[in-house]
This record gives C-alpha cells, sequence and structure tokens, in this order.
C-alpha cells in the first residue's frame, strides 16, 4: 500500500496475511508494528486485529511500537490491549516510556495499572525497556503524519514548497513548545553537516540564523532523511517506576554499532545492560541481581519461545559472561558512547570466547535464530 493513509481493501488485507503466514512459516518469532512511523502510522485498530488473529495459530505474539508515546500514550496501551484482547494474541509493548514532560510521574502509572488489570484478567501482556531518559529516531519523525503522504520524496518536496514549509513550520513549533532544545542531532550522513553532531536544534538554529523548525526541515532535505536524534524527554523516576514492574524485561532498542561507527549514536547500544546491573541493581536496588539477570535472558527467551537459551543450565547453548559486579560500570555516555562498558571479563557465544577484558577476539560464533530451529 506504500505510503497512502487509509484502510486496505480486502484483497490488499488478504495479501497481507499471506505474506505474514510464509514469514511466521519461514521462522520469525511474531509481527511487530511501527504505527509511530509512516507509513505504519496509517495502519488502523481494525487491520492490526486481523492480522494478529494470523499469529495465533502459530504460537506467535503481536510487538508494537506504539502509536504515541507522549501525550496520548494512555490511549495507545489502551488500543495495543484492545487488540491483543479482541485477537487473543499475547502482546509485548516496546520500549515503554514517558516522553512528554506534561505526563511524567503520571502517565506511566496509568499504563502500568492497565497492563496490570489485563495480565489479571487472563491476557499476556508484558514490556520491555531501555534504562536512559533519552530516546533515539529519525528526526523527520517530529514531522505531523500527513506530511510523509506518498513517501519521502513528497515529504522532502512538501519541505521545499514555500507554502506547505509556512504551514508546516508553525504546526510543528506549535507541538514543540519547550523542546527543541531536548533535541541533540545523533548522525547525519553527509560531511557538509557533520558539524551538527551533537549539537541540539536550538544550537543549530541560532548558528545559522534561522527559525528552529527550519533548522529541522533543512537537514532532513538536506540528508534525504538521513540524519537521526537523540531525544531527552523522559524522567528518571518513570524509568525506574517501568523497570521494576515484574513483567518488564530489559531491551536496548540498539543497533549492534562497533566501536568505530560515525556520529554520536545513543549510548544504550553499548551499555545498556550493565547500566541495569550497575546502577539500578546494584546501586539503587530495584531488585536482586537475579531478578536483573532474568529481566535480560530468561524472560526474553520465554517470550521467543526459545527452549535452549536464556538460562544456564546442562543442554543449554553456552551464551556465557563473566563480570565483577563490584566493578561494573556502564562507561558510555551520550558525549562518549562508543567505548566498552568496565568489569566484563569474559563473553561466550555459543561456547567460543567472543570478548576478553572488553576487546573483540575476532571470534564470531553467533547465529540467525528462526522459531522451531
Amino acid at each position: 500500500m506504500g505510503f497512502e493513509n487509509r484502510s486496505p481493501n480486502e484483497q490488499e488485507l488478504e495479501y497481507m496475511k499471506y505474506l505474514l503466514e510464509k514469514s511466521l512459516e519461514e521462522g520469525a518469532f511474531s509481527m511487530s508494528s511501527g504505527l509511530i512511523y509512516p507509513p505504519g502510522c496509517y495502519s488502523d485498530r481494525e487491520e492490526m486485529i486481523e492480522l494478529c488473529k494470523v499469529l495465533n495459530k502459530y504460537g506467535a505474539f503481536y510487538e508494537t511500537h506504539m502509536r504515541d508515546e507522549g501525550l496520548s500514550v494512555i490511549s495507545s496501551v489502551e488500543e495495543a490491549l484492545d487488540v491483543c484482547k479482541k485477537s487473543k494474541t499475547p502482546l509485548q509493548i516496546a520500549h515503554h516510556k514517558v516522553i512528554r514532560k506534561e505526563g511524567w510521574t503520571v502517565s506511566c502509572k496509568a499504563t502500568i495499572a492497565m497492563i496490570e488489570k489485563a495480565r489479571r484478567e487472563g491476557f499476556d501482556v508484558t514490556v520491555d525497556q531501555y534504562p536512559y531518559i533519552a530516546s533515539a529516531t529519525t528526526l523527520d519523525c517530529n514531522l505531523p503524519q500527513w506530511a510523509f503522504e506518498g513517501g519521502l520524496e513528497k515529504l522532502i518536496l512538501r519541505l521545499k514548497d514555500k507554502t506547505t514549509r509556512d504551514k508546516l513550520r508553525n504546526e510543528v513549533n506549535d507541538s514543540h513548545k519547550g523542546r527543541w532544545q531536548d533535541i541533540t542531532i545523533g548522525y547525519v550522513e553527509s560531511e557538509k553537516n557533520a558539524w551538527t553532531v551533537g549539537k541540539s536544534i536550538v544550537e543549530i538554529a541560532q548558528i545559522r540564523g534561522i527559525d528552529t523548525a527550519d533548522a529541522c526541515f533543512d537537514l532532513i532535505v538536506e540528508e534525504k532523511g538521513r540524519v537521526n536524534e537523540i531525544y531527552y524527554g523522559m524522567c528518571e523516576e518513570d524509568v525506574e517506576y517501568i523497570m521494576s514492574q515484574r513483567f518488564v524485561m530489559i531491551g536496548s532498542d540498539g543497533y549492534s554499532y562497533s566501536l568505530n561507527y560515525p556520529g554520536l549514536p545513543h549510548p544504550r547500544s553499548y551499555g545498556t545492560f550493565p547500566r541495569v546491573l550497575a546502577k539500578y541493581c546494584r546501586d539503587r536496588k530495584l531488585f536482586s541481581l537475579e531478578t536483573a539477570i532474568n529481566k535480560m535472558t530468561g524472560m526474553p527467551a520465554a517470550r521467543l519461545g526459545i527452549q535452549d537459551r536464556g538460562l544456564i543450565k546442562e543442554g543449554m547453548h553456552a551464551d556465557l559472561v563473566l563480570f565483577d559486579l563490584e566493578k561494573l560500570n556502564d562507561t558510555p555516555t551520550y558525549a562518549n558512547p562508543k567505548c566498552a562498558c568496565e568489569g566484563i571479563l569474559r563473553v561466550y557465544v555459543n561456547g567460543v570466547l567472543t570478548a576478553l577484558n572488553g576487546n573483540h577476539t575476532h571470534q564470531k560464533a553467533g547465529k540467525v535464530l528462526r522459531k522451531g530451529q
């Protein structure tokens, strides 16, 4: 359907179901949705319910990046739970958070209560989270969904058209009051704009002598959409409250970046798991070490239905980490993310020593996992 903002017709929906079944038969563990991003945002609730019904035949689950994580986070959780209940499909809510100050310390109490209620009613709902107060995504997510209709090329044409840009500027500046200074550039593709990495949209606008929204729009146009942001939109109280729930597991929501990856990627790609162990388990004492480890290993493996990973016992693949809890430290920061964490002595993948004292051994013993294999 491309970037068309409409519901699928019967033929299109049947073809979606066919593609989904084919992927599940080939070993997919779940179906994921990105309802905050175009073109996924154009999918309606009914479409997701119908697709999720396919998952039941394969024992698969529905994983959702919800429609909104800011002012409408509560209604987004309600939608995800409704899809779960009506399709009778297990639900995984991806990296749950609240990214608007207006909802801090309040909205997550409501969403967690909703999830708890659904679980008491017998629905299989779990959550994952990364342990940071900043998110990371593409810079163009700051634009309204209507601007993406027709795809990236149409978006860029709209940003180049004066009348449409004026409309977008007014709309985006209105929705970003008090927020532009919290958005920094993490990656650009061109040498020309490399100087913007690490700077906020406000700083870039001041240097260029232009409006803040225009600074955002110009980067999107010049980089053809290949520009990433880091957004400091969360609060520590919410992070801890969500993390402490028994049904919340830990996930980085990051990439397997090398230590010489360009730009300033989010430190979550390098420090997520040591950060939970060192800061939230050892120092903040939100939960026991055993619980912390389970949130990273046993719980995710169980959610995926992987029977031979996630625990240390005979017959399991030897995916092992030897660390010194007292020396453990998530050294990656937003200013200097690309470094190894302290206190990790050895990492084994499938029984093969892959990292020793923070250095990769150049062994590559990992493999693609498929359901049922």
